[in-house]
């Protein structure tokens, strides 16, 4: 192959790159995921378990040695931190940061299945002990749900569920959750006359309910080739079941609890959380965009979704928004494009009057080659665009000026 040949078909390499490089990181711009922040993962949780009536003394001996022993055996396991109060024990875990966020969903599994398995030698009374792993999750769009005072706060809660039904199963959502809901709770409203007339004392009414609401294995009859389940439902299915309970007072008398007490639906009363928008009583709707989603194109499905929901609502429901990251994210992408163009434009102007303009230009060009490229291997990699993404990429474009500026001037040079 001649010198000349060889030239032609070097160029036209380095020609077919250039072309591949900026028509693929305009195609790798859009598909990029793009969020607000970067995601990361607090490599720490917390065990809170629940042992109504006991000392603290009691809980340290009876719970919480018994989780830690346990849980201590959980891979990755850096150190742990105890409180042991009257009826309640809490216990927080840390894993190495060394470990790579990707092996913690099982990690958790890990650590789930232990506490699990420990459930069983707690002591009677203790409720199943409650993890909470998610302090990384961040929920990119928040809307209110508000209602005027002609609604039952049942009312509004059930909307909101409805709406929540209707955004998890879109593809760029990871999940929805509800903030400012009121615990529902069956009230006993005890008369203490009526309770000393029938001879019965509220421990008698506590312990009858608790006997009475629980689920039983009834067992089955088999047939031949065929076997049938027997079931005896024992859980109460309305209040008129929790009022019709017979009661067996201390002379061996039987009263219907209804008779001796009111029973009623309600909300927990001081009320754990409570939302207000405006001045309205109103639940709060997170949505969080999925790994490696894109939090932009999930707006516009959750704003196209929630567009067909309010048009359903009736008047005194409405949706206000609180916080939208896809509008961020545009904001910041609409930069980032802003301070690229910028960069090479300067690039090119301040070296024009320096160094010439094919120098100028190749530099400028330089610039935007690079960017391009990076958005390439960004999509093959993974990786998202986000503030510390962008952020990396601006401070870039300045070592690739600099740069160069060096290789051209020592081109220039040598030629």
């Amino acid at each position: 192959m001649s010198i000349a040949n060889y030239a032609m078909t070097h160029k036209r390499v380095i020609h077919f790159f250039l072309v591949f490089t900026i028509l693929g990181g305009i195609l790798a711009f859009p598909k990029l995921g793009k969020k607000e922040d970067a995601p990361f993962v607090i490599k720490e949780a917390a065990l809170v378990t629940r042992y109504p009536g006991a000392s603290a003394a009691e809980v340290e001996e009876l719970v919480t040695e018994v989780i830690e022993r346990k849980i201590q055996a959980t891979r990755g396991y850096d150190w742990m931190k105890s409180e042991s109060s009257a009826g309640q024990s809490y216990i927080k875990i840390a894993f190495f940061e060394s470990i790579p966020k990707e092996e913690f969903n099982q990690i958790w599994d890990e650590l789930r299945r232990k506490v699990e398995d420990v459930q069983a030698e707690l002591p009677p009374g203790c409720f199943p002990t409650l993890i909470n792993d998610d302090f990384g999750d961040v929920f990119g769009i928040y809307y209110a749900l508000t209602a005027d005072e002609g609604f039952e706060y049942s009312e509004l809660e059930e909307y909101a569920e409805v709406i929540r039904r209707e955004l998890v199963p879109i593809s760029e959502v990871s999940k929805v959750e509800l903030f400012g809901t009121q615990p529902k709770v069956i009230n006993v409203e005890i008369s203490q006359e009526k309770l000393v007339n029938a001879g019965v004392n509220p421990d008698m009414i506590l312990e009858a309910i608790q006997a009475q609401n629980k689920l039983i294995e009834t067992g089955k009859i088999v047939m031949e080739n065929q076997q049938i389940r027997v079931d005896a439902p024992g859980t109460f299915q309305s209040i008129q079941e929790i009022e019709n309970l017979i009661i067996t007072g201390t002379g061996g008398n039987q009263f219907r609890l209804g008779d001796l007490v009111d029973v009623s639906k309600g909300y927990q009363d001081p009320p754990v959380t409570k939302m207000r928008m405006n001045g309205k009583r109103a639940v709060g709707i997170g949505v969080s965009t999925r790994s490696g989603g894109n939090s932009v194109l999930m707006g516009e499905l959750v704003d196209e979704k929630l567009d067909q929901i309010e048009a359903l609502l009736p008047i005194g429901i409405e949706l206000e928004g609180i916080y939208f990251e896809n509008e961020i994210a545009v904001e910041a992408n609409m930069d980032f494009i802003i301070n690229l163009i910028l960069a090479i434009v300067i690039v090119i102007v301040i070296i024009l009057f320096a160094m010439g303009v094919r120098s100028s230009i190749l530099i400028g060009s330089s610039l935007l080659f690079s960017i391009l490229g990076a958005l390439i291997f960004m999509l093959i990699l993974n990786i998202e665009l986000h503030r510390t993404s962008l952020a990396a990429i601006i401070v870039a474009l300045g070592m690739l000026v600099d740069n160069a500026i060096v290789v051209t001037d020592n081109a220039t040079i040598n030629m």
